[in-house]
């Protein structure tokens, strides 16, 4: 889909962003993505555990927090800094999940393996943390999505417990609701969250193929999607951004795709993948390689490079109109344009 007309809505495939690095311009296992001012972007990245024989704390790599200016195309994109490393010390990530900002722009992370909620300033400097290990109200067991609300509430998807709990910026419990099952307001091993603009709380329920969508204390709205790999539906779902239409994008996974829902929760269009370009970092070492542009020349089909490799997360950018996918397995950023005003070329005859 470079351009395409649905439903009265148009979006056209802009750049991709990114390229696989342990650090610096690109990305390591890029799994969650949140939105600061003017055109900065914080990319979280989970990176991985690579040495066997050294202590757990101190076998990975990768693991950090990267901001951007994205900029609004093609080549606009810079590295601004980075922050946080693998580690178990403070303001270190283990299994780093999710990603959030407030309304001054501080940083809120989950991380599932250290059962807790880093919180750092817009510059990357740590401020705190909070949660701990266990059932009980503001406790977690493997955190994944986490979400701001208008108050600077935040919303946590306690993955392994199966609920969302909503806490304080400080970390105090206010209110939780999930249990394991299948049914209404069930959940399990749930993975992303986002809000809409009236509150409303959207949970991708990951192992029952859904969203869910609920209000901000709770009580069971709607259901999107359910299990297959048709249109329509979803296998593994991570992510769900809504935009100002109220139209719903939701990573499915597993299907290496991104599906878009009306507000009423029909079925639109599909997003899988367009970068037949390779992005500006990558270029950068790709072309000063002769050999590594000649055996690209010798592959007869490059379609597989263009498309979506288990998208993890999205956000969409309001102040820009696009939204911005993260491309797990690619090390990359796909960038669509939702356009406002389009005519379609007409031909000369």
């Amino acid at each position: 889909m470079v351009t395409q007309i649905v439903a009265g809505r148009t979006f056209d495939y802009s750049h991709s962003i990114g390229r696989g690095a342990p650090s610096g311009l690109g990305f390591n296992v890029a799994i969650d993505i949140a939105l600061g001012e003017g055109n900065r972007v914080y990319v979280l990245n989970r990176g991985y555990e690579y040495i066997p024989t050294v202590p757990w704390n101190r076998a990975g790599r990768g693991a950090r927090v990267g901001i951007f200016d994205v900029g609004t195309e093609a080549g606009d994109e810079e590295f601004i800094s980075e922050f946080s490393k693998y580690g178990n010390g403070q303001g270190e990530l283990i299994w780093p999940a999710g990603i959030a900002l407030d309304d001054q722009n501080n940083v809120y992370v989950s991380d599932e393996w250290l059962n807790r909620v880093s919180v750092f300033d817009k510059d990357g400097n740590y401020l705190n943390d909070w949660g701990s290990s266990g059932e009980g109200d503001g406790e977690f067991s493997g955190p994944s999505g986490i979400a701001t609300d208008a108050q600077n509430d935040i919303y946590v998807v306690d993955s392994r417990n199966h609920r969302v709990q909503k806490l304080t910026k400080d970390g105090k419990f206010l209110l939780s609701w999930g249990k394991l099952g299948a049914g209404e307001g069930e959940f399990d091993s749930p993975w992303g969250i986002n809000l809409d603009d009236e509150g409303n709380v959207y949970v991708a329920d990951h192992k029952n193929n859904r969203v869910q969508k609920f209000t901000p204390d709770g009580k069971f709205l709607a259901q999107f999607g359910s299990y297959g790999t048709g249109r329509g539906e979803l296998n593994r779902p991570s992510a769900v951004s809504i935009d100002p239409d109220g139209d719903v994008y939701i990573c499915d996974w597993a299907n290496d795709r991104v599906q878009l829902f009306n507000s009423e929760g029909k079925y639109l269009t599909s997003f899988v993948g367009d970068a037949q370009e390779l992005t500006k970092w990558a270029q950068e070492i790709v072309f000063t390689n002769p050999g590594a542009v000649r055996r690209r020349r010798e592959v007869k089909n490059m379609e597989v490079e263009w498309r979506l490799g288990m998208p993890t997360a999205l956000a969409f950018d309001t102040g820009n109109n696009r939204i911005m996918i993260v491309d797990t397995q690619r090390n990359r950023l796909q960038i669509y344009n939702k356009l406002k005003e389009y005519a379609e070329p007409q031909r000369n005859l």
